[in-house]
């Protein structure tokens, strides 16, 4: 199944509430699990993600570490301005392993909003 969010399938970090030279949030759409955006302490942080065009989305799946709790938004319009919630998540402490999250959805979007609510620790990174 083609990986929509991939940058080289389009996909585009619109808007990072962080950022950190280091680890910018286009790190998260190279497809490598090595490479991650992290945030910058606080919480909540969020980032927009938006797919080459208005799509059928069947599963969102997540890579990360140390988020505690997580939502998801999407937008099916032009611009960014009104989102609706998919879900929320709750994601167990698995200490220095990644957090692998799929779900599976039925919806359209052209944009994907993450929020990050919470987090394990101080940081906490999304790979994928």
């Amino acid at each position: 199944m083609k990986d929509y969010a991939r940058e080289e399938n389009g996909g585009l970090v619109v808007m990072a509430s962080c950022s950190d030279e280091r680890f910018p949030p286009e790190n998260m759409l190279d497809g490598k699990d090595n490479t991650f955006w992290v945030t910058t302490g606080m919480f909540p942080q969020e980032f927009v993600l938006r797919l080459e065009s208005c799509i059928r989305v069947s599963k969102i799946t997540t890579l990360s570490l140390n988020v505690r709790k997580l939502a998801v938004e999407k937008c099916d319009q032009d611009k960014p301005d009104q989102f609706e919630k998919v879900f929320e998540v709750e994601l167990a402490n698995r200490g220095d392993r990644l957090q692998t999250e799929v779900h599976q959805v039925n919806i359209r979007a052209k944009y994907l909003k993450f929020i990050l609510l919470q987090g394990h620790g101080e940081f906490a990174t999304v790979n994928r």
